[in-house]
C-alpha cells in the first residue's frame, strides 16, 4: 500500500506519525511523511517526506493566507495524481486541512487520528472527510480507541529502580516551558539542604540562560545537567524516577510505554484546555500529579518533592500504574486497522 501521513509540525503530532511510519516500513508500505517547516526537523532521517511552510489562520494576512493555502494543495494534488496513495491519515494540527481535503479529492481512503482527550480543531473540521476515526482515549461517537503508536526507542524494557538519589527529568515538551526554569528551581529552593541532596535534575531548556539555570541549582547544592535539546531523552527517561513535563499527548504515551511516574504541568494555553483533560486521566489512575501553572504552582511542587523524599514508595506506585503494555503493540495494530482498508 502507499501511505500518506500528515501531520503539523510539534512533536505531539509529528512523533506518532513517526512511529507508525517506521511500523509500515517494516512491512514494506510505501510511506510519505507530509508536514511543515517547524517539523522537519523531526523528520530528518525520514528519506519520503514533503514539508511546507507552516500555516496559522487569522483574519491578518488573509489573502497571502489563501495564496499560501491554493500552493499547498496545487503542489499536493499533482503528489496524489502522480503517486496515487491508497490511506492518507491525518495526526492532527490545522497544517493537515489542505492534504487530507486534497487526498480525498483524489479517491484516497482517509484515517483521522486523535491524540488528545478532545477531539482538535483540525479534526473538528474534517469529520465528515473520514472512512476511519481512531483515537488514543475513549471521546465516545464513532471514534474507535486505537493506543498512539511511540517510537521504538521508548519501548525497550529499562526496570524502574529508586535507590540512590532521586533524578527528575525536566522537559517541556517540543514547544519548551520557558516557565519551568523558575518554577523548579523556586521549588527546590524551599526544601530543605537534607532534601536538596537526595535530588538530581536533568533539565532541557530550549529559550533560557543554560548557565544561569546551571548556577541556580549550584547555589541550592543540587547535582544538575542542563542542555538546550537532549537527542537521547529516551535513555534519560529510562534512567529517571520522576519526570516534570507538559501534557502533551506523545509526551504522556512515552512516559506510559516506559512506566515513569510524572508531575504534569499542563500548558496553559493549549487549544481548548486539551492538555488538562490528559493529565486528569493520568491523575484519576494514579500514575501523575497535576499542578497548573499559577502562582502556587512552585509551591505545590515542593510539597509534592517533600511526600516523595518522605514516602518514595508513592513514586514506585504510579509507576506501575503508568506504565501501559498495549503500548507495545500498538503501532503493529495500528497497521493492521490500515492493511484492512485495502481494496
Amino acid at each position: 500500500m502507499k501511505v500518506v501521513l500528515c501531520a503539523g509540525g510539534t512533536g505531539g503530532h509529528l512523533f506518532p506519525a513517526i512511529a507508525l511510519a517506521e511500523a509500515l516500513e517494516s512491512k514494506h508500505h510505501e510511506v510519505t511523511i507530509v508536514t511543515d517547516d517547524r517539523g522537519a526537523a523531526y523528520c530528518e532521517h525520514i528519506e519520503n517526506k514533503k514539508v511546507y511552510k507552516s500555516i496559522r489562520l487569522s483574519l491578518k494576512g488573509s489573502l497571502f493566507l489563501l495564496f499560501r493555502l491554493f500552493g499547498i494543495f496545487v503542489s499536493f494534488l499533482r503528489f496524489c495524481k502522480s503517486e496515487k496513495p491508497d490511506v492518507i491519515i491525518g495526526f492532527g494540527g490545522v497544517f493537515t486541512l489542505v492534504p487530507v481535503i486534497t487526498g480525498k479529492i483524489c479517491s484516497a481512503k482517509i484515517v483521522l487520528y486523535e491524540q488528545n482527550a478532545i477531539i482538535g480543531r483540525a479534526n473538528r473540521w474534517l469529520l465528515n472527510f473520514a472512512d476511519l476515526k481512531l483515537s488514543a482515549f475513549s471521546i465516545g461517537g464513532s471514534w474507535k480507541v486505537q493506543p498512539s503508536p511511540v517510537r521504538k526507542e521508548f519501548l525497550k524494557n529499562i526496570p524502574y529502580k529508586c535507590d540512590g538519589k532521586i533524578r527528575i527529568l525536566v522537559i517541556g515538551g517540543s514547544q519548551g516551558a520557558r516557565s519551568f526554569s523558575k518554577i523548579v528551581p523556586d521549588a527546590i529552593k524551599g526544601l530543605s539542604i537534607e532534601e536538596r541532596s537526595e535530588l538530581e535534575i536533568v533539565q532541557q531548556d530550549s529559550y533560557g540562560d543554560i548557565e544561569e539555570l546551571k548556577n541556580k541549582y549550584d547555589s541550592l547544592e543540587v547535582k544538575s545537567t542542563i542542555d538546550k535539546f537532549f537527542n537521547n531523552v529516551s535513555e534519560i527517561m529510562g534512567k529517571s524516577q520522576l519526570v516534570i513535563c507538559r501534557a502533551g499527548s506523545s509526551t504522556l504515551m512515552e512516559l506510559a510505554a516506559i512506566g515513569r511516574p510524572a508531575i504534569l504541568i499542563p500548558y496553559p494555553k493549549a487549544m481548548d484546555n486539551h492538555q488538562h483533560l490528559n493529565a486528569k486521566r493520568y491523575v484519576d489512575r494514579n500514575a501523575a500529579w497535576l499542578i497548573e501553572e499559577n502562582g502556587y504552582a512552585s509551591e505545590r511542587l515542593r510539597n509534592i518533592l517533600r511526600q516523595i523524599l518522605r514516602d518514595r514508595e508513592m513514586l514506585k506506585q504510579k509507576s506501575v500504574h503508568m506504565y501501559n503494555k498495549a503500548l507495545k503493540d500498538a503501532s503493529s495494530n495500528f497497521v493492521r486497522l490500515i492493511e484492512s482498508m485495502e481494496g
